[in-house]
């Protein structure tokens, strides 16, 4: 064999040691790159199922504090009926009071006018 070839033969196995090595550095770098990519991959659905949750969180307080806003609003709505009906009553009561007041003057003037009505036929000569 002539020195070209044994160089060439020589480097025959360096170059195939090379791309061995070369090859073993990509896989590695591929390996590397796809967990980071899965990693990168894990934390973003982590973060979404946070956000979901905070969402649903969110949704559900929203939600509790209208039912708590409602009834808020219907205890106002009752509390402003049952303040109208005491209004109501106490006018009535005071009617009734004026009222009473008024038939007591009445009776009192009846049982006036039936005494003096007593008085005059006692007073009355009878014929």
């Amino acid at each position: 064999m002539n020195p070209k070839e044994l160089s060439s033969s020589d480097s025959s196995p360096n170059m195939i040691k090379d791309d061995i090595t070369e090859s073993e550095a990509n896989r590695r770098a591929a390996e590397y790159s796809r967990a980071v990519a899965e990693t990168s991959r894990a934390s973003a659905e982590a973060k979404r199922k946070r956000a979901e949750h905070e969402r649903i969180t969110a949704e559900d307080s929203r939600q509790t504090a209208e039912q708590v806003r409602r009834i808020a609003e219907e205890q106002r709505r009752s509390a402003e009926e049952l303040r109208r009906a005491a209004h109501e009553t106490h006018s009535a009561a005071e009617d009734l009071r004026e009222a009473a007041k008024e038939a007591k003057v009445v009776l009192e003037d009846a049982k006036q006018a039936q005494k003096s009505g007593e008085v005059l036929d006692a007073e009355e000569p009878k014929d």
